[in-house]
């Protein structure tokens, strides 16, 4: 039994050491990106893919609403 506890401690540390390497290679690699600035983007291209009646404080200039009568002709509104 004291095998197999030495081969899971063993097998934990090993996948520690394996993981703290890889983060590490992480930061050194990409160091120079802006998170916050990707986040903002990726919440405006989601804003800007909104369809049906749009806030006034839209901040997409160019988007409107859209696909107000969608499935209108078959008779069904919403």
């Amino acid at each position: 039994m004291a095998k197999i506890g030495g081969a899971c401690v063993a097998a934990t540390l090993f996948g520690f050491l394996a993981l703290a390497s890889m983060v590490k290679l992480g930061f050194v690699a990409g160091g120079g990106h802006d998170y916050a600035m990707a986040l903002r983007k990726s919440i405006l291209y989601f804003e800007a893919q909104r369809s049906g009646v749009l806030p006034p404080n839209q901040r997409v200039s160019w988007r409107a609403s859209s696909g107000l009568f969608d499935g209108k002709a078959n008779g069904r509104e919403n």
